[in-house]
């Protein structure tokens, strides 16, 4: 594990101080989600850039095309 040395504003620190109080963890703990959260949201944002990139709309459509148009068995109506 990794120390990291960060400088916020005033207004910054006190909102999460009040955050970490309010969720009964430490100022650490609610950086640590902060942070594991925004790898995350980067993560997830690059991967359906990616699928969407290599998405084949021809592909897609034929795909579609190809299941039947047949009633649902018995209990899987919707």
């Amino acid at each position: 594990m990794k120390t990291l040395q960060v400088r916020l504003p005033d207004s910054v620190h006190r909102h999460l101080k009040g955050l970490a109080k309010r969720e009964g963890v430490s100022l650490n703990q609610v950086l640590v989600t902060a942070a594991s959260n925004e790898v995350v949201r980067q993560e997830t944002r690059d991967f359906f850039a990616q699928a969407s990139a290599e998405f084949d709309p021809q592909a897609f459509a034929a795909a579609l095309n190809a299941v039947p148009d047949v009633e649902p068995i018995e209990g899987d109506q919707i």
